[in-house]
């Protein structure tokens, strides 16, 4: 057995480095667990550093309820924004409903006056001046206003002194 295969010395060195770097890795753990599981002492706060940390929390505290409260706000005012548009949408169709129907009545009104002034323009200025006698003068003068000059002329001096006084005015001014 004098003479080692060299095979076998250079396996035996190999596993040695093997073995050496396995006990190094196995030594540096035993050192660094305990650091890790020791238990620390309790850090000690004066009662000036746990009055501000309460007081800390009390307003951290109060600002999440704040964020909270805003938060509800908020969606409060966008269902009420909500609301408010849909309405507004609603408001502007019967808006538009109600020209649509104004307009109707308006053009039925203006032809029925229309047939009104043709009749007062078709009778004699002697019939037509006692009836607007009768009206405000506003309603007479609107009359007036729709009929030809010549018509005018001929029923303004038919009608009363003070009554023909006082649509004359109101004919002059625009």
């Amino acid at each position: 057995m004098g003479s080692a295969n060299p095979l076998d010395v250079i396996m035996k060195k190999c596993n040695r480095r093997h073995l050496v770097k396995i006990f190094i890795v196995l030594l540096t753990l035993a050192i660094t667990i305990p650091a890790f599981t020791e238990e620390k002492p309790p850090i000690k706060l004066t009662p000036q550093e746990i009055s501000v940390s309460a007081g800390l929390k009390e307003r951290e505290d109060a600002v999440t309820a704040k964020e909270k409260a805003l938060a509800e706000k908020e969606k409060e005012l966008a269902a009420l924004n909500k609301e408010v548009d849909e309405k507004f949408t609603k408001l502007n169709a019967l808006q538009e409903e109600l020209k649509g129907q104004l307009g109707g009545a308006v053009k039925g009104k203006d032809q029925q006056f229309k047939n009104l002034i043709k009749i007062y323009s078709a009778m004699s200025p002697s019939k037509v001046a006692p009836l607007l006698d009768k009206m405000e003068d506003t309603e007479a003068v609107e009359i007036l206003r729709a009929m030809k000059t010549e018509a005018v002329a001929k029923i303004i001096p038919k009608l009363g002194q003070d009554k023909a006084v006082r649509v004359s005015r109101l004919l002059g001014l625009p």
